[in-house]
């Protein structure tokens, strides 16, 4: 059967630049009959390269496979992108879905080949002139954020590079991402998380938990969060038999972490001190939650608006756009507080970050805040009444 691709060197280019610097290219006839050509590069690496993209078209010219870059629908390209997304983790997929979902919305795409560097700047600023389904503490619509569009970039980056290998597009638009300013980010601080701990007498859920009170759930559930710097969907999946009162470890596991893998993480004996009497529940989860996922957040903000500071005066809402507290900023205090007396790798085990530049974030905010403390940051709460 004759090449339907087939690679080759310009005699022009060869005779100015010599045969080792002249670039290698692949030819083809589309099925409508026209006249393609694509430059590989030069060299062994550029003929290698030319090589497998002749192969490459020559079987889709051969089984009917071949899209013209200039035909390929948006739908076409999504189809094969769900595919895709089946072997991420369950997280991964939503925020990317979710990304790719927001950019359809706004930009409505018909053909790959019309996906161009303005493109992308119209979605930018339209999306910034949008707003979530939130208000501020002035009772203000917040605007979408230049750090949630730069997200939303990067997972539309992500889209456009395998559309380029999978052939649906020649090249990659650029995408100018956003250059927020720098804040601190929000993080429970010591004084609030104390306050907080008290104030968790006022809990009501969850209920008819075997031998364990809603204030004991929570302050378990706080104290575990604040000193190992866990998220908390992995920690309200934690099992009973991943936890080693004895050895004084718990496991996380590949499935629910973000590093993708399973590690047994040291626990401080104040976390052990509150796991314990969890543990007379029986459960098969060391923190149970039985009710929808908003119910929790909305519970722990009833918490903090009972919470008063060591003056007596209400602790004032410290999270972000003028909130409460999120559990993520407790994870962020752990971060923050013993950044200082760790080396960059002990903390980024800890913390279970996939990247080191992640945990270097922390540690220069935690210079900036001067976080430095002797040892594993332990939490005052030694004049707390606890229940139980």
């Amino acid at each position: 059967m004759d090449k339907k691709a087939w690679i080759h060197q310009l005699k022009k280019q060869v005779t100015e630049r010599g045969e080792s610097k002249a670039s290698w290219y692949v030819d083809w006839i589309d099925p409508s009959g026209k006249r393609c050509r694509k430059s590989c590069g030069p060299g062994l690496v550029g003929k290698s390269a030319a090589q497998t993209l002749a192969d490459k078209i020559h079987s889709e010219l051969v089984t009917g496979a071949y899209l013209a870059n200039e035909r390929v629908t948006w739908d076409q390209f999504y189809q094969r992108y769900q595919q895709h997304l089946e072997r991420y983790e369950l997280s991964s997929k939503m925020a990317a879905e979710l990304s790719i979902g927001t950019f359809v919305r706004i930009i409505n795409p018909k053909r790959m080949g019309n996906i161009d560097t303005s493109t992308i700047d119209q979605f930018i600023g339209k999306r910034l002139q949008e707003t979530r389904q939130r208000l501020d503490a002035n009772k203000q619509p917040v605007k979408v954020s230049q750090a949630t569009v730069n997200r939303e970039l990067r997972y539309v980056k992500q889209a456009m590079r395998l559309a380029l290998d999978w052939g649906f597009i020649d090249k990659v638009p650029r995408m100018r991402f956003l250059k927020p300013q720098k804040k601190l980010p929000t993080y429970v601080t010591p004084e609030d998380f104390a306050a907080i701990y008290q104030a968790c007498e006022v809990a009501t859920m969850p209920s008819g938990i075997p031998n364990v009170s809603p204030a004991d759930w929570w302050r378990g559930l706080l104290v575990f969060l604040y000193m190992t710097g866990w998220r908390i969907g992995q920690t309200l999946e934690l099992k009973r038999d991943d936890i080693n009162l004895e050895a004084g470890t718990a496991l996380t596991r590949a499935e629910s972490n973000k590093g993708r893998r399973d590690q047994q993480i040291p626990l401080h004996t104040l976390v052990i001190d509150h796991v314990r009497p969890l543990m007379a529940s029986f459960n098969t989860r060391v923190f149970p939650w039985d009710y929808d996922n908003r119910t929790l957040w909305t519970e722990f903000g009833r918490i903090q608006a009972t919470a008063t500071r060591q003056d007596g005066k209400p602790m004032p809402k410290g999270g972000k756009h003028g909130g409460w507290y999120g559990f993520h900023d407790l994870r962020r205090g752990f971060a923050t507080l013993n950044a200082g007396t760790m080396n960059l790798f002990q903390l980024q085990s800890l913390m279970q970050h996939q990247s080191l530049e992640t945990t270097k974030g922390y540690v220069a905010m935690s210079a900036q805040l001067n976080g430095v403390v002797s040892g594993l940051f332990v939490p005052a709460l030694h004049e707390v009444n606890k229940t139980g």
